[in-house]
């Protein structure tokens, strides 16, 4: 038995995925999600024939998203932004509410338990993961894998089933061609036996690979569309900005003109202005990349505008940690494939002890010589005397303990991620809501230095750094939604919830649906 080495370990969107060991066994999966060595391959043991006779050795996609038309910089003329994200806000779980400002253009939420339209065309968070279950290659690999983990699994069988075989030889000293067919039959294997019961836990452990990998698209995905709406945002936000830079300029113009300015106002709000342009570009190269990155798992275009915050967030429901912790100790996957992994090889153990022990079988030859027949039929018993089996049995034992210590090492780290993102969820959704405030009273900020500066007592300065803090406020808002969904992803993945049912649970929440 050849223990295959162990992969770097990896991290996935927040969640600690266990190592990704390798097989160098010929016939076995060449992953898996143990967090130590995958399943030794499956070894059959060979009935012995009947020492009567002479028994031969068998054979063995993404869409353009163009820029806006550059906008020269005219006081006179203001660009008109897009709908820049607003403070929503709905109750965040069971925190307070927080209310934020409400966009006049924005229409309100759809009333309670009104179902959702799909535009057809349309992608949202679980349409997306969807897609990705049928078109990214790493989960069509991670399919193949499961599949040929499953073969390996039925392969076990094959220890008490009966062997044949047929020889023919033709050596002139011989006087003529002899035929020579053997049938045997394993009656009593101890090695053979250990070897048939590998067979439910190596299915056990190719599905939960599967499920494994079904996490990790789910995870990739959530990644993917929480920066293709950090970039659409901040888009947003950022023609927002220049629209109120360009307010700002016609008003010092004004107060220039009349003497009551100065042209060093003029050229600040004008020098913010272009960075604001020059930032637009930078984010649309941000959106793009985003998307680009979702096509390569969904295998569609993403359609322009998509993903965008809905007015209000939706509910985050989180429960206790300990009912977390309880579903995780059986439905994790990470924490079954390990599990399996440590019974596969205490098995496997057992089949080289076993190895030592005699093998009885049943044993049918049938031999033709020059126009003469011989058979027999009868028991065989097989004692076999080999030193190195001493030496396997000392490994096998050392592969059993090594496996039941990274099985315990997966179920720590997993109990402990789950403690840290169910405190990240918590703190997060309240954290969302005291930041919805802040935009309320960013808003309210510039509004208050603009009154001042046209009565004096502010300076232009003043006014376009409010201006500034407000869209880094709400940016900043747009980045703790998006952290704290893929915290929620993750934490329900690392619970044990079905990939489809988190998916959907996350997307009630950050997109409304």
């Amino acid at each position: 038995m050849n223990p295959a080495g162990a992969a770097p370990r990896a991290q996935t969107g927040g969640v600690n995925v266990p190592p990704v060991p390798m097989s160098s066994a010929a016939g076995q999966g060449s992953t898996a999600t143990s967090g130590g060595t995958a399943p030794p391959p499956v070894t059959i043991d060979r009935v012995p024939s009947s020492p009567a006779l002479p028994q031969p050795a068998l054979g063995g996609r993404v869409t353009s998203f163009p820029l806006p038309p550059a906008t020269s910089f005219s006081p006179d003329v203001p660009p008109v932004p897009q709908r820049p994200v607003s403070g929503p806000q709905a109750p965040l779980g069971n925190t307070p509410e927080a209310v934020g400002p409400v966009d006049p253009q924005v229409q309100g939420p759809r009333a309670p338990g009104e179902r959702r339209v799909r535009v057809p065309g349309e992608i949202d968070l679980v349409s997306a993961y969807t897609l990705g279950r049928e078109n990214d290659p790493t989960f069509q690999a991670a399919i193949a894998e499961r599949d040929v983990n499953r073969e390996t699994a039925g392969q076990t069988i094959t220890a008490y089933l009966p062997q044949a075989s047929y020889t023919y030889n033709n050596i002139p000293t011989e006087g003529g061609a002899r035929h020579v067919a053997t049938v045997t039959q394993p009656i009593v294997s101890m090695s053979g036996l250990a070897t048939l019961k590998q067979r439910r836990p190596r299915r056990a452990y190719a599905d939960a690979t599967l499920e494994v990998r079904a996490q990790d698209l789910a995870t990739r995905t959530m990644t993917a569309v929480a920066d293709i709406i950090k970039a659409t945002e901040a888009i947003a936000l950022n023609d927002a900005r220049i629209a109120a830079f360009s307010t700002q300029s016609q008003r010092a113009s004004r107060l220039y003109k009349a003497g009551q300015g100065t042209v060093t106002d003029a050229r600040d709000i004008e020098v913010r202005y272009e960075q604001a342009l020059a930032n637009r570009i930078l984010l649309n190269s941000d959106l793009i990349a985003a998307s680009t990155r979702l096509r390569s798992i969904t295998g569609q275009p993403v359609p322009p505008g998509a993903f965008r915050l809905p007015d209000r967030f939706g509910p985050v429901v989180l429960d206790p940690i300990d009912a977390y912790l309880g579903t995780q100790e059986s439905a994790n996957p990470q924490i079954e494939a390990a599990r399996q992994t440590e019974r596969i090889n205490q098995l496997e153990a057992r089949r080289v002890r076993g190895s030592i022990f005699p093998v009885l079988g049943a044993s049918a030859t049938y031999t033709r010589r020059n126009g003469l027949a011989d058979s027999y039929v009868g028991l065989s018993l097989s004692a076999p005397l080999n030193a190195a089996s001493i030496f396997q049995v000392g490994a096998a034992n050392a592969t059993v303990r090594r496996s039941y210590e990274e099985r315990r090492q997966v179920e720590e780290r997993a109990r402990t991620e789950l403690e840290r993102l169910h405190a990240l969820v918590d703190g997060g959704r309240q954290a969302l809501a005291i930041n919805a405030k802040a935009i309320q009273a960013a808003e309210l900020s510039v509004e208050a230095n603009s009154r001042s500066y046209e009565g004096g007592v502010r300076t232009n300065v003043d006014v376009v750094n409010a201006i500034q803090t407000v869209f880094e406020v709400k940016n900043a808002y747009v980045q703790a939604a998006t952290t704290l969904s893929i915290n929620y992803l993750n934490l329900q993945l690392l619970a044990g919830v079905a990939p489809e049912d988190a998916m959907a649970t996350t997307q009630a929440f950050l997109l409304g649906n």
